[in-house]
């Protein structure tokens, strides 16, 4: 009698165990991908790479973790309960919560909605370009050796041309003033034309000067 009421409790420790991590592991990757747009503008370089490497791992043990809660199930099938559901249930909501969004979190959109991105991709390092409709830009680029860093500012659209006001350092193949023709991006130095290898998605909208 002992020794099952023993068996019993041990069970029901090891569940709520299972639940809890199930519940922690789920929470942790829902906030750091929600809160990514933040975390990779305040803390960069490494730190980025940490965590875009932690969010993998956790995702893949998600995964490895619910065909293990699925396969005990079926294990126990004859005599399931309730709150063996439980944990496996955490996880696929957190799995449909990442994908949909269920509480529309989207500090992304915070920095204002993205009109246009360029694109560039050099052997060594990766760059994009936002420019957003409320008037502000931001470019992230990333490299080798964890270089990653975001210059911001805002920028005034005169035709082709873009005005940059940077409140960071200017990176490198950039000046304050953009030429846009078709879908590659100059820069103007010493009154030439230099371009920047960046290259934008699709053109840019027709707007009033």
């Amino acid at each position: 009698m002992r020794s099952a009421k023993h068996e019993y409790i041990t069970e029901i420790n090891a569940m709520n165990k299972n639940i809890k991590i199930s519940l922690i592991i789920s929470i942790l990757v829902i906030v750091l991908m929600r809160f990514y747009p933040v975390l990779e503008r305040k803390l960069g370089g490494f730190w980025n790479i940490l965590i875009n490497l932690s969010i993998f791992i956790l995702i893949i043990w998600m995964v490895i973790k619910i065909f293990r809660e699925v396969y005990k199930l079926f294990k126990v099938r004859k005599r399931i309960h309730r709150k063996d559901f439980i944990p496996v249930l955490i996880l696929i909501i957190a799995f449909l919560e990442i994908e949909l969004n269920f509480f529309n979190i989207d500090f992304e959109s915070s920095y204002g909605k993205v009109d246009a991105i360029a694109y560039y991709s050099g052997t060594q390092n990766q760059a994009i370009l936002k420019l957003r409709e409320n008037g502000n830009f931001d470019i992230h680029w990333t490299g080798a050796f964890f270089s990653d860093n975001f210059y911001i500012g805002k920028y005034e659209r005169k035709g082709d041309s873009l005005i940059m006001d940077f409140e960071s350092e200017i990176p490198r193949r950039f000046g304050r003033t953009l030429i846009i023709i078709d879908y590659e991006v100059f820069t103007i130095k010493s009154d030439s034309l230099i371009p920047t290898y960046f290259y934008l998605s699709e053109k840019l909208k027709n707007k009033k000067d």
